[in-house]
């Protein structure tokens, strides 16, 4: 048996609410240009750290330990939403979302926990692409140009995040949307510089959920 797997952000807390007035306009402006978007519920919206796709169900623990032993080494730090956009591109976009700032203590995390991955055999490699931290709340059916649709919203800001914790989810398909089950959470409780490395394995708790 295997798992769908990814490490991420919760984004729920405060967005729900600071996006939701831009959230009901952008959905009107989508109406008026009849686009068929699929809306990510607010209680999905995350910020994917790593994605590591299918894994056997026996990875799971060791995966959870990975993230954990990595987690003890960072603090908790504040990131900024602003902008929204899409991707490919605003002329031909098929997914929309929100921009998260491409911070260092958030970049730092990222390269620390795919080595661990890397290094437990639990990810084949580390990306070579540069991070791009977003939110995706909407996907188009077919293509379209979005550029009017997204032009007044563009740098608006939506307030922060505080990232204390890190979340192991598993995304399984049930009906129109995936759902996301949080597997098991990882509190960020050390410093947010790395420039030592990350120190041998130690006992670390773990909440399971």
């Amino acid at each position: 048996m295997t798992r769908r797997l990814f490490l991420a952000l919760n984004a729920t807390d405060p967005l729900a609410d600071t996006f939701l007035p831009t959230l009901k306009k952008l959905k009107i402006n989508a109406d008026r240009r009849d686009m068929t978007v699929k809306w990510v519920p607010t209680d999905n919206y995350h910020v994917t750290i790593t994605f590591l796709g299918e894994r056997p169900e026996e990875e799971v623990q060791r995966v959870a330990d990975a993230l954990a032993h990595v987690c003890q080494n960072f603090a908790p730090f504040d990131l900024k939403i602003e902008d929204v956009g899409a991707f490919s591109n605003e002329h031909d976009a098929r997914v929309l979302w929100l921009g998260v700032q491409n911070k260092r203590s958030l970049n730092q995390f990222k390269e620390a926990l795919d080595r661990e991955l890397v290094d437990k055999n639990l990810l084949p490699q580390i990306e070579e692409r540069a991070f791009s931290p977003h939110l995706t709340f909407g996907r188009l059916r077919n293509p379209r140009s979005v550029k009017d649709m997204i032009s007044p919203f563009k740098r608006k800001s939506f307030g922060k995040i505080h990232v204390t914790e890190i979340v192991l989810y598993e995304s399984t398909l049930q009906g129109a949307f995936p759902v996301y089950k949080p597997l098991a959470r990882c509190q960020l409780t050390g410093s947010a510089d790395l420039a030592d490395g990350v120190p041998e394995q130690t006992d670390i708790d773990i909440t399971f959920t």
